[in-house]
């Protein structure tokens, strides 16, 4: 067996506290919210600037309908964190990964964090929220 030593283990330079933050965003649309909503709809919830790193991602629905899902993703994978998410009933789903093949993306260019409303005709005048937690200042890249 052999132990591996991280990069930010003893053998090299830390990373510094004070570079390194973690921000947690809420994107909110209120209940009366007054839009039409309607199949295919994608909602812009959450800003995230450049050199995010998308760690944690929520959303919480009221009834949107029979036969409504919602995907979690940005302006390149509509589905990158959720897919498919059943919001008929009222609900909070988690997100199921980091992104593509496991590996957390760094966002290169500002994007938004979408609410994708896919299936049937979401209900309109219902509160979708999403807490997207991100982290910057820090570099991954392999």
């Amino acid at each position: 067996m052999t132990t591996h030593v991280a990069p930010q283990g003893k053998d090299f330079a830390p990373v510094l506290e004070s570079d390194v933050a973690y921000c947690k965003r809420i994107g909110y649309l209120p209940a009366a919210h007054g839009l039409t909503l309607e199949q295919n709809d994608i909602i812009q919830m959450v800003k995230v600037p450049i050199g995010a790193i998308v760690t944690d991602v929520t959303l919480m629905t009221g009834i949107l309908g029979a036969s409504v899902t919602a995907d979690v993703g940005d302006g390149d994978t509509q589905d990158l964190y959720i897919s498919a998410a059943d919001v008929a009933a009222a609900s909070v789903t988690h997100m199921e990964s980091v992104g593509l093949a496991g590996v957390p993306k760094t966002y290169a260019v500002q994007d938004t964090i979408d609410v994708k409303l896919e299936g049937a005709d979401p209900a309109d005048n219902v509160a979708i929220a999403l807490i997207v937690g991100y982290v910057t200042g820090l570099d991954i890249t392999p």
